[in-house]
């Protein structure tokens, strides 16, 4: 008896390599941010040589009237050039990303095309195949046919990018071909782009983070791409937006400020403001090279770093930024760290460092459960101890406003898969997470406080958000900032921000946090830095309380205030645990 087994042919017949070169795109918008910075030159120089002193008259208002012009076109070409830069530069990550994915269809089509190979060799090698023999055949001949259709659909897709991909860099280049649109506002913004913004829910249009989402989900990938290349500040700082959209567009913003800057740079235009721009750039790229190249300590795999905040002016040249370590979109426990006084962006690399070490803790100490880490400086922290500001509670109860909009923005960008959210404040900031938790209804989870001068408003654990079972406090029996909150019935005298939350009083659970190395370190910042440092008893406890299992936490006594004489910190006198993030949760460090 003759038996047929129809074997599929092999799909598709090649696999088509994505034309253009990511490193040669990657050249040509370093040039393009470079030209833009000569246009910038020129419309600088043209504002400082409009006037020249003693000189009136036709000629005179002749003069400041062309110079004026000359002046406005060249900005008007840089902002184009600009853009066009930018959607050069979007175009390069873009055409990585699809040559990745080619790679991937071709090793898909190797596999297939040996299984085909070794499906007709058994087909051929059966003489006389019995009807078990046979069904098998046809079920392996049946789910070849599935993925040879499966790896079809994807390549169609694959080149549907590669054509929007083109179609989208052509028309950034076509927007700014003529005088005309080089000049004119939108020289360098695709149409789609600006009829994509128009619509409800885009961002800048003051719309809340779930009218912002829903917006995204509304675009085509081909909008999406736009909207990302054509307005990156709005898209960067967008809270709805997904992290790795966010990314995107940051990075598109930085290798801007880097190329642009380091040209003006090197020809001496570059001015005070800008210079500060670009040192904050330079480490926000330091802290994306440290977080892109981490590797989890337990699959060995790179997480990846994620740029969801940059803002390299801000506040005066301090910046605002936020660096990421995992990914924020899908990890299954995140983590949101804000800093206190005297953080600035140049201080990012060195707490990206401190968020790769808490993302180890947690994963060490953890359940498997994914993982990441966000370094949130979006609030103006006071400059210095000595600074006014940090007296006052006025720059901790807008950033704990700020803080509470970026969790809202977190939450809104995974409305069906929400993670299980940490908020940490350390000093300063954890008087700006309190003001989160305690008057603006912070989204979290947990709400760990480390080396607190303070709780804001909150008199007691109760007060917050999350609820009193969900508030942990860390505190260095050495530490003297963290001495500061006023404790019992005595105050600080106006010199602490609110309430201790160590305290009795406050009511949160107090967890060990002390140095094994503190009779060497009496230092106030070897104390008060310490919280997330390798081989503690804080990290260890914070990795717990991130993962979701605070209840697993070394617990440790209340400070109290008794009558009869000063606050007491019952942790003063006990022996310190050795560190024990690597080990298992289950393993509870020990004296």
């Amino acid at each position: 008896m003759t038996v047929t087994i129809d074997v599929p042919p092999s799909q598709p017949p090649r696999v088509v390599k994505p034309e253009g070169d990511a490193t040669g795109a990657d050249e040509l918008a370093e040039t393009l941010y470079t030209t833009a910075g000569r246009y910038e030159e020129v419309s600088d120089e043209a504002a400082q040589i409009q006037y020249v002193q003693g000189w009136i008259g036709d000629a005179a208002d002749a003069y400041r009237g062309a110079t004026a012009t000359a002046g406005s076109e060249h900005a008007a070409m840089a902002t184009t050039v600009q853009r066009v830069g930018r959607a050069v530069t979007a175009y390069a990550d873009t055409l990585r990303d699809l040559l990745r994915t080619y790679d991937e269809q071709v090793d898909r089509k190797e596999a297939l095309d040996a299984r085909r190979t070794a499906l007709i060799a058994d087909i051929n090698a059966t003489a006389e195949a019995t009807p078990d023999v046979v069904a098998a055949l046809r079920e392996r001949a049946t789910e070849l046919r599935i993925d040879y259709s499966d790896l079809v659909t994807d390549h169609d897709d694959l080149q549907r990018r590669v054509r929007e991909a083109e179609a989208l860099l052509r028309q950034a280049f076509v927007a700014g071909t003529s005088l005309d649109r080089a000049l004119s506002e939108d020289g360098g913004v695709p149409q789609s782009a600006q009829d994509a913004m128009d619509r409800p829910g885009a961002p800048g249009s003051g719309a809340s983070p779930e009218d912002v989402r829903d917006w995204w989900e509304g675009l085509s990938e081909a909008e999406r791409e736009a909207v990302v290349t054509a307005y990156p500040e709005l898209v960067g700082s967008a809270d709805g937006l997904p992290a790795a959209v966010r990314d995107d567009a940051n990075r598109v913003l930085l290798d801007d400020d880097l190329a642009t800057l380091r040209s003006k740079e090197a020809d001496g235009t570059i001015s005070e403001d800008e210079d500060q721009v670009l040192a904050n750039a330079e480490e926000a790229e330091r802290a994306l090279q440290e977080a892109d190249t981490f590797e989890d300590p337990i699959s060995g795999e790179r997480p990846g770093g994620l740029l969801y905040l940059y803002e390299p002016g801000a506040f005066d040249g301090d910046g605002r930024v936020a660096v990421g370590v995992g990914d924020l979109d899908t990890a299954d426990d995140v983590a949101v760290f804000t800093p206190g006084i005297t953080t600035d962006m140049g201080d990012t690399s060195r707490y990206t460092g401190q968020m790769v070490d808490l993302y180890e803790a947690t994963r060490y100490n953890g359940d498997g459960s994914s993982v990441a880490t966000l370094f949130w400086l979006g609030y103006d922290a006071p400059d210095e101890f000595y600074d006014p500001a940090t007296l006052t509670e006025g720059r901790a109860e807008d950033g704990g406003r700020r803080l509470a909009d970026a969790v809202d923005g977190l939450r809104a960008s995974r409305p069906d898969d929400p993670a299980h959210l940490t908020a940490i404040g350390h000093s300063y900031g954890s008087t700006t997470t309190s003001y989160a938790a305690g008057d603006h209804d912070l989204r979290a989870d947990d709400v760990v406080l480390i080396g607190s001068p303070g709780a804001g408003p909150a008199d007691e654990a109760g007060d917050f958000s999350v609820g009193e079972d969900h508030v942990y406090v860390g505190r260095d029996s050495r530490d003297f900032v963290a001495t500061l909150g006023d404790e019992g019935w005595v105050g600080k005298f106006g010199a602490g921000l609110g309430t201790d939350p160590s305290s009795e009083d406050f009511g949160a659970t107090r967890f060990e946090a002390e140095r094994t190395d503190r009779e060497w370190h009496t230092g106030v910042g070897d104390a008060h830095g310490s919280y997330l440092r390798h081989d503690t008893e804080s990290l260890y406890n914070i990795g717990l309380i991130v993962d979701g299992h605070g209840d697993q936490v070394n617990g440790a006594d209340q400070s109290y205030d008794p009558w009869y004489g000063g606050p007491v910190d019952p942790e003063a006198d006990r022996e310190p645990s050795s560190g024990v993030e690597g080990e298992s949760k289950t393993q509870q460090p020990g004296p």
